[in-house]
């Protein structure tokens, strides 16, 4: 038994030596890959191919969400900002076009910008007139809305925002007086000016 062992630990150790010798022992040959390598000429664009000029930064949205940014524009006027001779020309957030209309006796404030972005605006316009949404639905476009009235009554309204060709509408609904829908359409109709 102790012969056996003795021949099994040889074998092993010449097997962990020949794994350990990366098996250089059996002999190694070195392959020139690039020698069989072909020069092949590069891709001609045709003439009539014009490439359109992409950035290739991706678009974010501006802080103020009317405007759309990129990187580059960002770096240019932080490199702006930066030379001590050139001050960065002030930001300007461009006004929402919103106009506050009727037909008939029905009021609604139409928005020239898609649901995402009406949404938004509407959302910052009542903010800006003072009035916080009890509840919200972005999937149906509703902010329902709880005003306080003379005393302690309290008016239930839901404000409405529905998309068709890429301009918005605004409605209120569930309001029975058409006078107090118009003046809060007023109201937020003046919040989307500032």
């Amino acid at each position: 038994m102790g012969v056996v062992m003795q021949v099994r630990n040889i074998v092993f150790g010449i097997t962990l030596i020949s794994l350990l010798a990366g098996c250089s022992m059996f002999g190694s040959r070195q392959v020139d890959y690039k020698a069989g390598a072909v020069a092949v000429q590069p891709l001609e664009v045709p003439p009539d191919l014009v490439a359109p000029a992409v950035s290739s930064r991706a678009p974010a949205p501006a802080a103020d969400g009317t405007q759309v940014a990129n990187y580059s524009d960002l770096a240019r006027t932080q490199k702006a900002a930066e030379t001590p001779c050139a001050a960065p020309a002030p930001a300007t957030a461009q006004p929402v076009a919103a106009k506050l209309l009727q037909v008939g006796t029905t009021h609604f404030i139409l928005v020239s910008e898609p649901f995402e972005r009406a949404w938004r605006t509407v959302g910052l316009a009542l903010d800006r007139a003072g009035i916080k949404p009890a509840d919200l639905d972005r999937s149906k476009g509703l902010f329902f809305l709880k005003i306080s009235g003379k005393g302690k009554t309290f008016t239930e309204a839901q404000l409405h925002v529905r998309e068709s060709a890429g301009v918005s509408v605004v409605t209120v609904e569930g309001m029975a007086q058409q006078d107090a829908a118009a003046r809060l359409l007023e109201s937020i109709h003046q919040g989307m000016a500032q």
